[in-house]
C-alpha cells in the first residue's frame, strides 16, 4: 500500500510538472507575438517612479515589477517573466492547498480545473494586479488552515503577514479576513478561536504592513481610497452592471464551469458539517456574492473581480467532481468532464490562436488582441521624431489623451520618456504638467482624437504643430493611426 502511495505521489507530481511547463512555454512563445498590454505599461511607469500608492491602487505592482526589471532590465520579456512567475505561484499554492485538504488527486484536478478556465490560463500572459494579489490570497488561506488544523500560532501569524502583502497589492485583499470571521462565527469546531487572540494580532500585523498605504493616502487627500469606493460602490443604476458582472462568468470561467461553481457552492454548504468543506465555501461565496451585490450599485464592474472568490473555489469544484467521479462509471466520468472542460479550453484555444493568427471576422472595435499589438512600432517612430525634431532636449516628455498610450510608448520607445496624460491627471503622481518647464514634449494620440488633444494642449503650451503621422497594419489593414505633435513653451 506504501509503495502504491509512493508510486500515485510520483505520477502526480510528474503531472503537475507537465501542465507547468506546457503553461509556461505556450504562454511565452504567444508573448513574443505581442507587444505587451498598456495596462503592464502603465505599472512599469508606476515601477520607474516608486512610491507608497497610486491614484487607483496600492504599490505592490510597482515593487515586483521594478524587481524583475532591474535583473533583466526594461524588456518585454522582463514583464512576462514577471506574469508567469505569478501564474506558477498561483499553480504551486492551489496545489499544495488542495493537497493539504483532499489529497493528491484533488490537488492535480484543481490544477488542471484552473488551466481550463480563460480567466486563469488566457489571463495569465498579462501582469495584472490581481495576479498579485491572488498568489497573497492563496498563501494567506493557506496559512491560516494551517493554523486551524495543527493550532499552532505561527501558522495564523504569518498569515498575518501575507495578509498584509496582498493589502500592498489590492485593497480588494480585505475581504479575505471578513470571509475568515464569517467561517469562524459559523463553524462549529473553530468558532472558539474567536475567543483567542491570534486573530486579531494576524489581522493587526497585516494593517502594520499596509500601514505606509494609510499614510501615503491621508498625505494625498484619500486619493486611491476615495477613487475605488467611487468606482466600485456607487452610481450604478438599475442593476445594468449586474446582468454584465453576472454575464461575464459564463465567459472568464467558461460556459458550463461557471454554473458548476455555483453548483459546488451549493453542495458545500449542504456539506457543512465537514470544517475543510465548509472554510472553502465561505471563503468562495462572500466575496463573489460581495461583488455580485456591489455590480447592482457600482456605475462599473470588472470582470475580474470574482478572481478571489473563483481561486479558492476551485478547490472546492475539484472535491465535488471527485465525488461525483466516485459514483459514476466511466462512461459517464467521460461525458461529464468533456461537458465541463472542452468549452473552456476550445475558448481559451480561440483567445490564444486569435492574438497571433487574427480571424478576419472579429472586427476590429471589438478585437481586445488590438490593444497588445504595435506599440513597439509606435516606439520605434516616437524615437526618430524625438531624434528629429527635439535632439537637444535633456529630458524627453511624452503626452498622450490616456495613460494607456503614454506609457506603452513611454516602455517601448527605447529613450523612454516621462510620461503625462490628459484624462486622469492626478494620476501622473510621478510629474505635472507644469514641471516640463520651457522646455518641449511630444504629444502623441490617436488619429479621432487628435482635435481634442490639440485643443487640451494649446492650454497648456503657446506652440502645438503636428509633424508627424503613423499607420500600423496588421495583415496589411490599418489598425492603429496616430498622429504626433512638438509642443514647445508652457503658458
Amino acid at each position: 500500500m506504501e509503495k502504491l502511495q509512493k508510486v500515485e505521489k510520483k505520477r502526480t507530481l510528474t503531472y503537475l510538472i507537465l501542465i507547468i511547463i506546457f503553461h509556461l512555454s505556450f504562454w511565452f512563445a504567444i508573448s513574443s507575438n505581442l507587444t505587451i498590454h498598456p495596462d503592464e505599461a502603465d505599472h512599469w511607469v508606476w515601477s520607474q517612479h516608486l512610491s507608497w500608492g497610486y491614484f487607483e491602487h496600492p504599490p505592490m505592482i510597482a515593487f515586483v515589477i521594478r524587481f524583475f526589471t532591474d535583473i533583466f532590465g526594461d524588456r518585454w520579456y522582463a514583464i512576462e517573466l514577471c506574469s508567469q512567475s505569478m501564474s506558477l505561484l498561483t499553480i504551486i499554492f492551489l496545489f499544495i492547498l488542495s493537497k493539504e485538504l483532499f489529497g493528491p488527486e484533488a490537488a492535480l484536478l484543481s490544477v488542471i480545473i484552473a488551466e481550463s478556465m480563460p480567466m486563469f490560463f488566457i489571463g495569465s500572459t498579462i501582469l495584472t494586479i490581481d495576479n498579485i494579489m491572488i498568489v497573497f490570497w492563496i498563501m494567506t488561506t493557506y496559512l491560516f488552515l494551517k493554523g486551524l488544523k495543527e493550532d499552532k500560532k505561527v501558522f495564523l501569524l504569518l498569515s498575518g503577514v501575507t495578509f498584509g502583502l496582498g493589502l500592498m497589492s489590492k485593497y480588494t485583499m480585505i475581504l479575505l479576513p471578513a470571509s475568515m470571521f464569517l467561517y469562524l462565527v459559523i463553524s462549529p469546531c473553530h468558532r472558539v478561536l474567536l475567543k483567542r487572540k491570534e486573530p486579531y494580532l494576524s489581522f493587526l500585523i497585516g494593517l502594520i504592513i499596509f500601514s505606509p498605504v494609510i499614510i501615503w493616502n491621508a498625505q494625498n487627500d484619500w486619493l486611491s481610497f476615495k477613487y475605488q469606493f467611487t468606482k466600485g460602490l456607487t452610481g450604478g443604476e438599475k442593476g445594468g452592471q449586474f446582468f454584465f458582472f453576472i454575464g461575464s462568468q459564463f465567459v472568464i470561467l467558461g460556459p458550463t464551469m461557471f454554473p458548476f461553481f455555483l453548483y459546488s457552492i451549493y453542495k458545500g454548504f449542504r456539506n457543512y458539517r465537514d470544517s475543510s468543506v465548509l472554510y472553502l465555501t465561505v471563503l468562495a461565496s462572500f466575496p463573489f456574492f460581495f461583488f455580485a451585490f456591489a455590480s447592482f450599485r457600482s456605475k462599473y464592474t470588472d470582470v475580474s473581480w470574482s478572481d478571489v472568490a473563483l481561486i479558492v473555489g476551485i478547490i472546492l469544484m475539484s472535491k465535488v467532481l471527485i465525488d461525483i467521479y466516485r459514483g459514476i462509471d466511466i462512461r459517464r466520468k467521460i461525458i461529464v468532464s468533456s461537458a465541463l472542460f472542452i468549452p473552456g479550453f476550445l475558448l481559451s484555444g480561440f483567445l490564444a490562436i486569435h492574438s497571433v493568427k487574427p480571424f478576419p471576422f472579429i472586427p476590429k472595435n471589438v478585437d481586445k488582441s488590438l490593444e497588445m499589438f504595435g506599440w513597439d512600432e509606435i516606439g520605434v517612430k516616437v524615437e526618430d521624431v524625438f531624434n528629429k525634431y527635439l535632439p537637444d532636449e535633456k529630458r524627453r516628455y511624452i503626452i498622450s489623451k490616456e495613460y494607456q498610450m503614454a506609457g506603452s510608448l513611454s516602455f517601448y520607445t527605447p529613450s523612454h520618456p516621462i510620461p503625462y496624460s490628459f484624462n486622469k491627471s492626478m494620476r501622473n503622481i510621478w510629474l505635472r504638467v507644469e514641471d516640463i518647464g520651457k522646455g518641449s514634449a511630444l504629444m502623441v494620440c490617436a488619429e479621432n482624437d487628435g482635435n481634442e488633444c490639440v485643443e487640451k494642449a494649446g492650454k497648456i503650451f503657446n506652440e502645438v504643430k503636428e509633424v508627424e503621422k503613423m499607420d500600423v497594419k496588421r495583415r496589411g489593414e490599418v489598425v492603429k493611426s496616430v498622429k504626433m505633435y512638438i509642443c514647445r513653451e508652457i503658458k
